[in-house]
Formats: structure tokens, sequence, C-alpha cells
């Protein structure tokens, strides 16, 4: 226990206030600055805000771009990757979690001295004039880690080092030339921690069809027409392993409503100490303890419980411990649309792309808005109009040329399912139709089930038709295509010799893709023709038995007047008996023929209860 002295200690608060009353009070205001600066030496709190607020980031980016020009090239690669991609996306969030070795750690001599920080790569997809291509920008001392993170994924891939597309639109608006909207997307919850609409959530829980958001972001951005660009960059930085432990427990404590934790530290242990003075000042001065008798504080209840949680509360919770337990980076997301003058066409190049992006928005979770008031282009609407959109303009398009991290609203962290959300290549959906599962049991029907004549069914669909409509999912947006390098190629020529190999390759790549049809296609119709033969046969056997059933009971109705005419009419009965049965059996077997012959094209059994 602390023991304090109350006596000097008032005596000591006393003459400060009363030096303080003589110093300030009754006296000019420049009195009060100069003794204000000299005498309780306020000129040293004037030089911390100086150094921290304007000397220090000057200072930082000045040794950072000098170690950055001295020490660092970046390379730009074109990736393209057939159309018949099967990989999921669950490939590309490997990929990005590959990409994670790049992180750094790095000193504090390196850091304030040297001006060493953690590099960025820039994942970006480009539109020009209707030609999508997928990019990424990356030290070239890391090249080798993102050609080996490609290929791992996707082995089929082609990567091609290109020049950089941003030199081809002027930099400076307004000119004469060239229109230009951009800005930033930003997360629509403060709290990010909470994830953004991932692809598991695009995947039907129970038909597992995958309804990939990409391809509508794709097929707008390849509707542009001559003269129209539309740039879409997504800066990625790493972070640490740990990086949302702290913060995001704490956000997830909060939905629980929990206490905030103490943090461990010198102003911790200080407010600790200040907490112990009053505690004894209050006890030496009126003999009351703070503390219970007993020395123990008492326990509030638990305000909130886990089974009072609402079912969103509860998504919240899981959606931000996922999030926390995967690998993240730093994103900040640009969009710039460039076009001729009088070609920008705001409904498909603004509008459209927007629209693309709110479908990974989840109003309970997170999504992407556009961040319009501090960086859209358009957004000044009072004084000086014009001249503040170029200027917006400028500063925009010369953050997205420089891929500048800093510029702009503050990155947010973004893990690596969430960016394999929002950056993968379009997969050919892959569903097994054929694989024949019991999906449904046998029971009796329901007592006072409706009678009725059944409507009439659809045919079964043959097999290359269900392959069509199901496993043949191709874009109908071209983004395998040599466009984009064959204009900004560094080594034009060595791509032009590699194309052949490409197409050999691409060749054998349909060759296997058709085999493995064939396959598919073989394995049916035996099953499809065993199970229609069999059904077939019985169905021609009951209805000869009926036929015969129904003549007979026809003769014996009719009563002939004489034992011979009664003979006769039975032979006669009989003969005609004999014949339908034979003349039954030969249509019959025509029929079956005849479906054996059709059976030679693939097609599902009959006796499916349902196809999809």
């Amino acid at each position: 226990m602390i023991e304090i002295n109350l006596y000097s200690t008032s005596l000591f608060l006393t003459k400060i206030y009363y030096q303080l009353i003589l110093d300030f009070v009754n006296k000019a205001p420049n009195e009060v600055v100069w003794i204000f600066l000299f005498k309780y030496w306020g000129w040293l709190l004037i030089i911390y805000f100086f150094l921290r607020y304007l000397a220090y980031p000057e200072y930082m980016y000045y040794i950072q771009d000098r170690w950055f020009v001295q020490n660092v090239k970046m390379t730009i690669l074109a990736i393209d990757v057939p159309r018949r991609n099967e990989q999921s996306v669950q490939a590309m969030e490997n990929f990005f979690d590959h990409l994670q070795g790049a992180h750094a750690t790095i000193t504090l001599w390196e850091k304030y001295i040297e001006g060493v920080f953690q590099l960025s790569f820039s994942c970006e997809l480009v539109s020009i004039e209707g030609n999508v291509q997928f990019l990424i920008r990356t030290p070239s001392h890391l090249r080798n880690l993102v050609e080996a993170a490609v290929y791992a994924q996707y082995p089929d891939a082609e990567i091609t080092e290109v020049n950089d597309y941003v030199h081809t639109v002027p930099k400076l608006y307004p000119n004469e030339t060239h229109d230009l909207w951009g800005c930033e997307f930003t997360l629509s919850n403060k709290n990010v921690y909470l994830p953004i609409k991932t692809y598991i959530k695009f995947e039907h829980r129970f038909s597992e069809v995958f309804v990939d958001p990409m391809a509508a972001l794709l097929e707008t951005m390849s509707q542009i027409g001559p003269g129209e660009q539309i740039w879409i960059q997504f800066l990625l930085k790493p972070l640490a392993v740990d990086w949302g432990l702290e913060k995001g427990k704490a956000e997830i404590n909060k939905v629980l409503g929990k206490p905030p934790e103490a943090k461990k530290g010198i102003f911790s242990a200080f407010s600790k100490v200040g907490a112990g003075l009053v505690s004894e000042f209050t006890t030496q001065l009126a003999d009351v303890s703070l503390v219970g008798e007993e020395g123990e504080k008492k326990e509030e209840a638990p305000s909130f419980k886990m089974m009072n949680l609402t079912p969103g509360q509860k998504e919240q919770l899981e959606s931000m411990e996922r999030k926390i337990a995967k690998l993240a980076f730093n994103t900040k997301v640009r969009f710039v649309y460039v076009t001729e003058k009088g070609k920008m066409n705001k409904a498909i190049g603004v509008n459209g792309l927007i629209g693309a992006f709110k479908q990974w928005t989840d109003m309970n979770l997170n999504g992407f808005k556009p961040d319009l008031k501090p960086t859209g282009t358009n957004a000044p609407q009072y004084v000086l109009i014009e001249y503040r959109r170029n200027s917006r303009r400028n500063w925009l398009l010369d953050g997205y040329i420089k891929r500048d991290g800093v510029r702009g609203d503050p990155a947010k962290p973004l893990c690596s399912e969430e960016l394999a959300s929002i950056w993968h290549f379009p997969s050919m959906y892959v569903k097994a139709p054929l694989l024949r599962k019991t999906e449904f049991t046998k029971v009796a029907a329901p007592v006072g089930l409706p009678l009725g004549e059944a409507p009439a069914m659809a045919g079964p669909k043959e097999l290359g038709e269900v392959i069509a409509e199901k496993t043949q999912v191709i874009p109908t947006f071209d983004y395998d295509n040599d466009a984009f390098e064959m204009q900004f190629a560094k080594d034009k020529n060595a791509f032009e010799e590699s194309r052949p190999a490409r197409e050999e390759r691409l060749k054998e790549i349909t060759k296997e893709d058709a085999v493995r049809l064939k396959q598919i296609e073989k394995q049916e119709p035996s099953f499809a023709s065993t199970s229609a033969k069999a059904s077939v046969d019985k169905k021609a056997t009951e209805g000869v038995e009926k036929e015969a059933a129904k003549a007979a009971k026809k003769s014996e109705n009719k009563r002939p007047s004489s034992p011979k005419a009664s003979a006769s009419v039975e032979t006669s009965a009989g003969r005609k008996a004999t014949a339908d049965r034979s003349d039954d059996k030969e249509k019959k077997a025509e029929k079956v023929s005849n479906k054996e012959v059709d059976q030679k094209e693939p097609g599902l059994p009959g006796n499916l209860p349902f196809i999809d």
C-alpha cells in the first residue's frame, strides 16, 4: 500500500494553482504566449508537432523514394489461361497465399535510415477496346515467385512480359483528345474485419452450381468499343501472419458485449499507479475504500450471451473469425475509365462496372462502394467545378500510373479468400450429371392423394445436350487473346515465335477434353440401352398377354347355335388370337430394333425420376 502525505500534496497543488493565476490572469495575449513558450517550455510542444506531422512524413517519403529508385525495378506480366480452364476459385486463393512469401522482416535501421519498406503487388484487370487482359505488376526480383505461384495452380497458363499500357493515354486533363472518369473503391462497413461476399456464397448449397460473379464483370468490360479503355487496379501489400488477432478479437468481443481487454504497456502501468493513488487518497481522506471488505471486486454478470445473439450477429462472428484466420493483404482498389472525346458511355463503363462490384456486397457483412466524395472525378459540385474536377482526374491518374499505395483512402485488409473472389480466372464449371447416386428412397403413396391423368412429360435429353449445357459452360467473352500481347509485349519477336507451340498445346488440351467426354459417353449408353431394352421387352410381353386375354373373353361371350358352329368359331377365334399375337410380336420386335438404332446416339436412361 502506498502512503501519501496529504498535507504536503495539497500544499504543492495549491502553490501551482496560485502561480498559474499570477502568470496568466490580467496579462496581454502576447505576454501569455511568451510566458507559455519560454517559462513553461511550450516551444517543445510546437517542435514535436512540427517534427511528427510535417517533417517526419516528408523525410520518410524522401528516403523510401530514394531506396526504391536505387534498388527496385518493376515488371508487368500478362497472364493468359485457356478458356477451358477447369480450376476452381480455390486455386486462386492458394495463389494469393503463395504470394505471402514476399512479406519481409524490416529492422529499425533499414526502416528509418535506409528507407526500406514492404513492397507490394498490383493485380490489374484491363480492357482495351473490349479485349480483356489479366496483369500482375511485380518487383523484378519477385518475378520467379509470381510465375511459380501461377504455374502451380494453372499449368497451362501463358505468362508474357509486357510494357506498361498506361502510357497510351494523355497524362494531363483537360486535353483535346480524351476524357476520363474514375474513383477508388472502399469497404462499405467501417469494421474492416467483416468480410465481403466471397465465392463460397456464390455456390448453391445443394445443386453445387457456381455462379461466377467475375463473368458479369468481364462481360461488362468486353462490351466497350473502339476508343474506350477500362482499368481496374488492386494494390496488394502483404501483412504479417498475426495481422488481425488483436484488433479482430476486439471487434468480436464488441459483438459479444465483452469489455475490452486492458493493454499491457507503460501507459497501463501508469494508469494502475494512478488508480492506486486515488484509491489510497480516498481511503485516508474519508476512511472509505473503493475495494470491498474482502478486497475483491464484484464480478459483473455478463450482459450478453451467445444464446441471445441474433442470426445476423452469429453470422458476423463466424465470418470475422474465418477472415482473421486467413492470410491477408492491405488492399487498395482504383478504377479508371478513359475514352476518346465523344465516346464515353457511362451506362456501360461506369454504371455497369459499379453494378458488377455490387455483387460482392453483403448488407449484413461488408462490400465495395465507390468512394466518390474524396476520390471521384465528378465529385466537385460547387466553386471552380471544372478546375477541381480536372485536378482530381490528374491526381487519380497519377496515383494509378505510379501504383501509389498511400494516396487516397487508406488501404483496407482483405484476406486471400476475398481477393480470390474479386480477381480470378473464370473456369469452365464441370459438373457430373451422369454420376449415378441414390438421392431418394421409395415410400408408399400418401393417403388421400388426388388421382388424375398425369401431365405429359418431356422426353429425356440426349447426353450431348446435357454435356453442352452443364459441362461446357464456356464464357462468351474472350480473355485468352493475343491482342494485348501483340501491342505491349516487350519482345514481340519472341512472342510470335512462341505462338505455334502455344497453339499446339491448346490443340492437345482440346483433344484431351474430347477424349474425356467420349469416355463419359461410353459409360452411359450401355446402361441406358440395357434399361431401355428391358423396359420395352417387359411392356411388349404385357401387351401381348392382355390382347390374348381380351380375345379369349370375346370368344366365350359368343355362344354358337350348334357344336359344329361353336367348334368352328373357337377354331377361327384361336387362329385369329394366334395371328394377332404373332403380328404384335413382329411389331414389338420392330419397335425394339428401332429403339436400339436410336440408342446408338448416346442418351440418358428413360427411367430417371427427373433431369436437372
